[in-house]
């Protein structure tokens, strides 16, 4: 049997992800990760919104969107816990034209310097690389839909 690594995505609301994996990568604030079973201990930042690439036991790659978070490795386990993570297949595209405009249309009446503004950034942020992360996992490349 090869080696197998045991990946936990958690968020505040829901266990993502619990299961044994062959590898992952994803960013963290100061670079990109791969993480092979028996990887040192590592403590480190998740960048502020972007995805996990999770290479299964059986070979099989899926993308996980990931926002805010941390994430540890030790005893072979590696657990990110995130503000929000969810499956690439599961990302509503109507959720996230609705809070991409959301977003838009609160920056535009903000001072760009506002706590207020910075927030809608943010949140203007995660819904595009949602909407990235979706369009590139489904093959769909016309951004403009």
């Amino acid at each position: 049997m090869a080696a197998e690594l045991h990946l936990r995505i958690v968020t505040p609301d829901r266990t993502v992800v619990d299961r044994k994996v062959a590898d992952v990568s994803f960013t963290g604030i100061d670079g990109g990760y791969g993480i092979l079973p028996q990887h040192a201990p590592l403590l480190t930042v998740i960048a502020f919104t972007g995805y996990a690439h999770v290479t299964e036991t059986d070979g099989k790659a899926t993308d996980l969107f990931l926002s805010d978070g941390f994430a540890q490795v030790q005893d072979n386990v590696l657990t990110l816990v995130c503000e929000a993570g969810e499956a690439a297949a599961d990302i509503d595209m109507a959720r996230v034209k609705a809070a991409e405009a959301k977003a838009r249309a609160k920056m535009a009446g903000l001072d760009k310097l506002s706590q207020e503004y910075l927030n809608a950034e943010a949140s203007l942020r995660k819904a595009l690389a949602r909407e990235l992360l979706s369009r590139r996992t489904t093959g769909s490349g016309n951004l403009s839909s």
